[in-house]
């Protein structure tokens, strides 16, 4: 859509564009520069930017130690509770048994490395961002931006993709490639914008503010496992503290203070494994799934407009293999093990349809083949004859009848053709033989002796 206003002397002034970007809302672009120059260079949030003055400094300092307190926040409960298990579980209330203070003592110190390590990783890890590739130059902006219409607007993204080599198989819901005004860079597939981080993420699930950062392609195996060795960590208290949190109140078990970090962190871990518990597993369906957190509510549209929840799945054990790696023996680590760059993925829709019968939709159903009616002309040295002929397609087989009536001449055995289809569903012109007619439509096909009068291919 293009505002315009008439301006003194009925000239129209064009105010400025307003379309709807990939996404479906509404932006406002700029109007193309009236004089000739060189186009202004595009600032990006990869670089290029300006630092921020002195009086900006401490707004944004403030910003990045608000958005930091709930990393403080799980390190300082996670601390505690090494210090409530280890001092007050381990060396006071289990100092009767040596042997169960040893076994826990060992397990707990694993799920506690593992959590930490896997916890560090996710908050540490750069989730992927665009590469500088895919990111608009100032003379590709400018030509965006002087587009007249939505439809100008597609065809010139679209040619600016091609010539940096941008190609993508997902689509915007109006069809388009799917284009950041806040990035000025075409978005790969799967890849979103943050408007936390300000910038787009490769593959990105959600932005987490437990670990101040988002979750994406580089990160999202680390994620995982902070899920996974956060609930067994606080499930792994929980079980080993519920029997002293019993005693205290059943009989005269007196271990002065420490009694009560041992009542706490058991009721801390039995509230965080209720929390963890339905977020871990959630994300264990994505990941079987092969979707995040953004297309499981809503699906991709992929480049021939179909949408398909399911597209990128590659069956439950790859989608698996996608996110943590092909060795199995780094599953449990919190290293870097995905498949992938992160820009390109395979998907399920990417089927080569060499015949009309191999076609698979999306949704499962195969398509039958439809009863078609053709007239077939015979056309010889000597004449024309004609022939109206009912052709019945189904699976493999194709059955022709009808009556052949002399136009004019006579017609000649040897010369005469017709139009049938194959097969495949396909048109291709054969010879008819008289008396005997000899037709070979495929490899698989069979030839029949008959009457002139009816042809039966199968």
């Amino acid at each position: 859509l293009i505002a315009e206003s008439k301006m003194s002397g009925g000239e129209a002034g064009r105010l400025g564009n307003i379309m709807t970007n990939p996404e479906g809302e509404f932006v406002g672009l700029p109007a193309p520069a009236t004089a000739p120059g060189p186009a202004t260079p595009v600032m990006t949030p990869h670089g290029g930017q300006r630092r921020p003055n002195l009086l900006q400094r401490p707004c944004m300092y403030l910003a990045c130690f608000v958005k930091s307190l709930p990393v403080l926040f799980i390190t300082g409960i996670v601390l505690w509770s090494y210090y409530a298990y280890v001092v007050a579980l381990l060396f006071y209330a289990m100092v009767e048994n040596p042997a169960e203070q040893i076994f826990c003592g060992i397990v707990y110190h694993y799920f506690f490395i593992m959590f930490f390590w896997s916890y560090g990783m996710t908050i540490f890890t750069p989730p992927g961002r665009v590469p500088d590739s895919w990111h608009l130059t100032g003379h590709a902006s400018a030509a965006l931006s002087a587009a007249k219409s939505e439809e100008e607007w597609k065809e010139t993204l679209a040619s600016v993709g091609n010539k940096m080599g941008c190609t993508t198989k997902q689509r915007s819901v109006q069809g388009a490639i799917r284009y950041c005004e806040k990035c000025s860079c075409i978005k790969p597939d799967r890849a979103h914008h943050c408007s936390v981080c300000e910038k787009c993420i490769l593959k990105m699930d959600h932005h987490c503010p437990w670990v101040n950062n988002c979750v994406g392609f580089g990160n999202y195996k680390f994620f995982m496992l902070f899920l996974c060795y956060a609930l067994l960590y606080c499930i792994f208290i929980a079980a080993t503290s519920a029997r002293y949190f019993v005693r205290f109140w059943s009989d005269s078990l007196s271990i002065g203070a420490a009694k009560y970090h041992i009542i706490f962190v058991f009721l801390v871990s039995i509230l965080f494994t209720i929390s963890i518990f339905s977020l871990f597993w959630y994300h264990v369906y994505l990941v079987t799934q092969n979707r995040s957190t953004l297309e499981q509510f809503r699906a991709p549209v992929f480049e021939d407009q179909a949408t398909d929840k399911d597209g990128w799945s590659l069956g439950a054990l790859n989608n698996f293999k996608e996110v943590f790696g092909l060795n199995p023996l780094l599953w449990p680590f919190p290293v870097s093990t995905s498949v992938g760059d992160g820009i390109s993925f395979p998907h399920r829709r990417a089927k080569q349809f060499t015949n009309y019968h191999s076609i698979v939709n999306s949704d499962n159903r195969a398509v039958e083949t439809p009863t078609r009616t053709l007239v077939n002309p015979i056309i010889s040295g000597a004449g024309t004859v004609s022939a109206s002929q009912t052709i019945h397609s189904h699976q493999s087989s194709v059955q022709q009848s009808g009556n052949i009536s002399a136009l004019s001449g006579t017609v000649s055995p040897l010369s005469a053709t017709e139009v049938v289809l194959d097969t495949n569903g396909h048109t291709k012109t054969v010879s008819v033989h008289h008396p005997t007619t000899t037709t070979a439509v495929a490899a698989n096909s069979t030839t029949h002796t008959a009457p002139p009068s009816e042809i039966i291919i199968q």
